[in-house]
């Protein structure tokens, strides 16, 4: 299956005419991806009214709700890929860090708001390890940044959290997906 590319983060940004940060477009993301873990084919409408009920983005003009559902349905897609091409939806690396890094804790506050926003039993389903993993994205929601200095090994540990939050939602997903017929064993 070919990769479906999220639409272009800084284009985006630009259509939300200084209503949206970055970090707050990137909480959109995680969002969108909590609520697609829960619910694999959750319309654009359902995603709409948990932006709404969370008060990230009210009313949006035409061009930001088309971009919108483009990564919702590029997320969909990302995260039924058997190729495991899902991406994180964040600032540009050529962002300083202490952006990307605000963009990030926001998108795991996001995600999480996503995937708890039903209420329901769901969530009891998931193994420990994703139940570890969850608390994790916890911690990382609430991360600050005190030392504006960066360093490439910043850089790097920026990108190893990142690739481990990828791992992370690839795994919640598969834990809430269950399994499916043709996985079944005989």
């Amino acid at each position: 299956m070919i990769s479906t590319q999220l639409p272009d983060f800084e284009h985006t940004l630009a259509l939300t005419q200084g209503n949206l940060e970055a970090p707050e477009l990137a909480e959109c993301h995680g969002i969108g991806c909590g609520l697609l873990c829960r619910l694999p084919d959750a319309s654009l409408d359902a995603y709409m009214g948990l932006l709404d009920m969370l008060e990230v983005v009210k009313t949006p003009g035409s061009g930001l709700r088309l971009a919108l559902e483009d990564l919702l349905n590029a997320t969909a897609a990302q995260l039924s890929d058997e190729d495991m091409s899902f991406s994180l939806w964040l600032p540009n690396d050529e962002e300083i860090l202490e952006e990307r890094t605000l963009a990030l804790a926001q998108w795991c506050s996001g995600f999480l708001a996503g995937l708890g926003s039903s209420g329901d039993e769901t969530l009891k389903a998931m193994s420990d390890e994703a139940n570890d993993a969850l608390k994790d994205l916890q911690q990382i929601s609430t991360a600050d940044v005190t030392d504006t200095t960066e360093s490439e090994e910043d850089e790097i540990a920026f990108a190893e959290i990142v690739e481990y939050i990828r791992v992370v939602i690839l795994m919640i997903r598969e834990d809430l997906r269950g399994p499916e017929d043709q996985d079944l064993i005989h």
